[in-house]
């Protein structure tokens, strides 16, 4: 199974994902990949502010990551993505990026599902915090961008092969229990099969 992560900075996806492909025997990916991460910031500021171009830099690497991804699932293994199509496209919605971008969105290699985590937002301004801003969780602090992010991922005419299809709360959740709570949505969906003892 593809399994896509998506959640505002500071949520605990990075490490969720970890956890989560661990415990069900998969593998953990993320965008933009580990070949374009050390190049990342250097492409950013190469693109200077022009916000339309750094979203079709992601995008560029969600098709090739889900690409990989999928070769993987085809090859028998799970996958869980740390940040996937629809961070990608939301957070650029939210900066005021306007690209027609239905035939990307056509290309990209859905995932059998995607995961929106959610977390109380003091909670998620502690762990911004507590791990130091970074330029993008700054932004995230705003409100009504943070608004406009979720408003997005949780839109209605979003390509319904691509937006959330379980949404889970991990406030007040440690690690091991945030993992339980993503694998019981995924059981409550009926995209995991029950643990047979």
């Amino acid at each position: 199974m593809f399994i896509a992560l998506e959640a505002l900075d500071g949520v605990g996806k990075t490490t969720l994902a970890g956890d989560l492909a661990a415990r069900l025997g998969g593998v953990s990916m993320d965008t933009p990949g580990p070949e374009l991460r050390p190049l990342r910031t250097e492409v950013l500021t190469a693109l200077g502010l022009h916000q339309a171009a750094r979203c079709l830099f992601y995008a560029a690497s969600v098709l090739v990551a889900g690409e990989r991804a999928r070769a993987v699932v085809d090859g028998g293994s799970t996958v869980v993505m740390d940040r996937y199509w629809l961070s990608t496209i939301c957070y650029a919605r939210a900066r005021g990026v306007e690209l027609e971008v239905a035939a990307i969105e056509a290309a990209v290699p859905a995932p059998d599902v995607t995961v929106l985590v959610t977390l109380d937002e003091a909670a998620r301004q502690r762990r911004l915090h507590d791990r130091g801003y970074t330029d993008a969780d700054r932004e995230t602090l705003v409100s009504s961008f943070r608004e406009r992010v979720l408003l997005e991922m949780t839109s209605a005419d979003r390509a319904p092969h691509l937006r959330p299809t379980v949404v889970v709360d991990v406030t007040g959740a440690d690690r091991e229990a945030a993992t339980e709570r993503v694998v019981r949505g995924l059981l409550a969906a009926g995209l995991l099969q029950p643990r047979r003892h």
